[in-house]
């Protein structure tokens, strides 16, 4: 890459106002909704150095939170060439990858007492790249250095950090999923209780009630959040328009597909996947029973496996494995289940197929983004092989979400209709003796269940 390439990419060198006209940023300031990642910039001590890696979906935000921690830098009074970064959609290889780095600290040289930044945006477009970045720390150009790289694929940020063992400082591996409808609200300015899972299964239906009514005006929220899910791009852009429009979803359309062809090869396979993923959504299968499913256009059972693992890895869809209670161990081997991430993702493949994705399965699709935790996801993505998990037995009984909160495991069901009866957790009661039931609108307390509306539940949530 020539040098003028790289003062384009960082006009701040010149000029640190310049920082201000960057068009991530400008876009962010101009949008109507804002969503500051504060736990990010919070992981990030820009005073301890060290290589972070951090994954997510593509679109979520994550480029604009590189710019916002230059611009914080700045201000701070960072010297504006002690900050760099990259973009590496325009990097040929791993080689020309070490060689742009090796130019920036010809440019500038290096000085062993201040700590450089150095910002390299969708590393995992490049092969190998864990490769230039070791050979990098172990020449010693890297130290004193604070490398955010972002991603996102976890699959190869997984295996590029395994090889970098002891190399990463004070750095850590970090997750940047779509929002979730508390920090929604937070964004709007509005503060909920928050509470853990285990919190919440404690409290009274008195308790309970009076939550109901002091937040009650958060349900017109809700609404909004059901339409547009966790990524800020499409929340912007229906709080503006009232509705998504087709430029947002041609966006999103095009990374999930064009990234599966990029690491598939085949977006034909792809789109025959997504056309049945109505039939899917929250549905048990095994990898052999969608051989029937794909029937003329996917015929192998590995092939099957590895689509399904490709768009777990790239934060697209959500795979759910069985959870033995008895030993509390992930059985990947029996039935799944799967949801799409969020809901513009929903939205795609409803377009794709023709078919919407029923009410329920969306409000057990929120459920699910709502009880992820961050480091749970850092080695396999949406591969849910650290939980939550789900649960069934032979007889038939069927728990939506299994989570295990500090040795205990806490199962929730999903339950968004007008009436609930005993018999819609009379499986909870029996096999672990408590549970969790996210309804409609119904509130309840019979002995160790516990049911809330969704909208509370996602609002006070908190599983950091």
């Amino acid at each position: 890459m020539q040098t003028d390439e790289l003062y384009l990419m960082n006009p701040w060198w010149r000029d640190a106002k310049q920082i201000h006209s960057d068009r991530h940023l400008v876009c962010f300031e101009k949008s109507v909704f804002r969503y500051y990642p504060k736990k990010l910039f919070k992981e990030i001590p820009s005073d301890k150095p060290g290589i972070y890696t951090l994954r997510g979906p593509r679109q979520v935000g994550k480029t604009t939170f590189l710019k916002l921690y230059a611009k914080r830098l700045i201000e701070e009074g960072v010297e504006p060439s002690r900050i760099f970064f990259l973009t590496c959609d325009g990097i040929k290889d791993r080689f020309e990858l070490a060689e742009t780095l090796k130019v920036y600290f010809q440019i500038f040289g290096k000085r062993s007492n201040q700590i450089r930044y150095l910002f390299i945006d969708e590393i995992t477009t490049i092969k190998d790249w864990q490769s230039s970045i070791k050979y990098l720390v172990d020449i010693g150009l890297l130290d004193n250095c604070l490398l955010i790289l972002s991603g996102s694929s976890s699959y190869d940020l997984k295996s590029s950090s395994e090889r970098m063992p002891g190399r990463k400082g004070f750095g850590k591996d970090l997750i940047y999923m779509p929002i979730t409808f508390q920090e929604f609200l937070k964004s709007l300015g509005i503060e909920i209780e928050r509470k853990s899972l285990r919190e919440i299964l404690t409290f009274s239906e008195e308790e309970l009630r009076t939550l109901e009514l002091r937040y009650a005006f958060v349900k017109e929220h809700f609404v909004k959040y059901l339409h547009t899910g966790g990524f800020p791009r499409v929340i912007d852009d229906f709080l503006r328009e009232g509705k998504i429009t087709e430029i947002t979803k041609n966006v999103y359309r095009d990374f999930i597909l064009a990234d599966a062809e990029k690491y598939l090869r085949s977006r034909t396979k792809l789109l025959e996947l997504l056309r049945k993923l109505p039939h899917i959504v929250g549905q048990r299968f095994s990898w052999n029973s969608l051989v029937d499913v794909f029937s003329g256009h996917i015929d192998s059972v590995d092939t099957i496996q590895k689509y399904f693992e490709y768009l777990g890895y790239s934060f697209i869809v959500a795979n759910v494995f069985f959870v033995d209670i008895s030993r509390k161990i992930v059985r990947p081997k029996k039935d799944k289940k799967l949801y799409p991430s969020d809901r513009i993702v929903a939205e795609i493949v409803a377009e794709v197929s023709g078919e919407e994705i029923d009410l329920p399965q969306l409000i057990e699709m929120l459920t699910l983004r709502h009880i992820l935790r961050d480091r749970d996801l850092v080695h396999n993505g949406l591969n849910l092989y650290e939980g939550p998990y789900y649960w069934y037995s032979e007889r038939g009984n069927e728990i939506d979400f299994v989570c295990e909160r500090e040795g205990v495991l806490i199962p929730i069901e999903v339950k968004y209709q007008n009436k609930i009866t005993k018999s819609d957790y009379l499986g909870m009661r029996k096999v672990f003796g408590k549970g969790l039931l996210v309804t409609k609108d119904t509130i309840l307390k019979d002995g160790n269940i516990v049911g809330l509306p969704a909208w509370l539940f996602f609002g006070m949530l908190n599983e950091e």
